[in-house]
């Protein structure tokens, strides 16, 4: 698996509370209930501090995007420190009262990102439903299509720990520290060579996120959330060619 992009492509993240509806389920009909879950917002709230609760067994999260958008990716991420072993069920539809066709569903929700995937779908409505028990941890959801690399960044991908300290120092020459929170890691991925597309895709993605939305970075092997610590610099270097520079910066929540 190539190393990628998650980020939402969608429009999730702009929706208002409105637009992220509670409810329950019966058979295949979706019916709003504002008390059926607590806090359901919190799956869009571009942070991962606070999980939804009281996500019962056949209630569900209807998200209406406003008008049709592709989805081939789901991003669910869990604060729960051993795995969510009920499932969760993404379903999609154009109508805003029944479920409709199944997306794709996971059977254990580890700790961390969980990935869904199928075919690319296109739908306004989409459905997010507890199949078989009360579901906890959920704290942020990301859709849409990924970025996956067209080839690996040049070799010596650097990585560094910003310290979320305050060193300071009294009258006597005493140094004291201020711990504000735990180090953040930060990655800086240079491309030396990429195509015209994969150029135009980076800059698409720039565009969405800025240093504004959070996004998930998996470097082939784990998931890491992140926000662009710095605009994107691409120098063309042959015709149709050009080199890139990220630098992404890890988010603590």
């Amino acid at each position: 698996m190539a190393k990628t992009f998650y980020y939402d492509t969608i429009g999730l993240n702009d929706l208002s509370s409105g637009s992220i509806q509670a409810g329950t389920l019966s058979s295949t009909a979706f019916t709003e209930s504002s008390g059926a879950i607590t806090n359901e917002h919190y799956i869009n709230d571009m942070s991962i501090a606070h999980a939804i609760t009281a996500f019962h067994n056949e209630d569900a999260i209807r998200i209406d995007l406003g008008s049709a958008k592709a989805v081939t990716h789901i991003l669910t991420h869990s604060n729960l420190t051993s795995n969510e072993d009920n499932d969760v069920y993404w379903y999609y539809n154009s109508a805003d009262d029944d479920y409709g066709t199944q997306f794709g569903y996971n059977t254990s929700q580890p700790p961390g990102w969980d990935l869904v995937s199928a075919g690319s779908q296109s739908a306004r409505y989409w459905y997010m439903r507890s199949e078989d028990g009360d579901y906890d941890g959920i704290t942020e959801v990301i859709m849409g299509v990924p970025l996956a690399f067209e080839n690996e960044p040049d070799t010596g991908i650097a990585t560094q720990e910003i310290f979320g300290t305050n060193i300071n120092k009294s009258y006597g020459g005493v140094e004291y520290a201020n711990k504000k929170h735990e180090p953040q890691s930060t990655w800086t991925l240079n491309f030396s060579n990429i195509s015209q597309t994969f150029r135009n895709n980076l800059a698409s993605m720039e565009a969405d996120v800025t240093d504004y939305k959070k996004f998930v970075y998996y470097d082939d092997s784990a998931y890491h959330y992140v926000r662009l610590d710095a605009p994107i610099k691409f120098t063309e270097v042959a015709y149709q060619r050009f080199s890139a520079s990220l630098k992404l910066r890890e988010q603590l929540s």
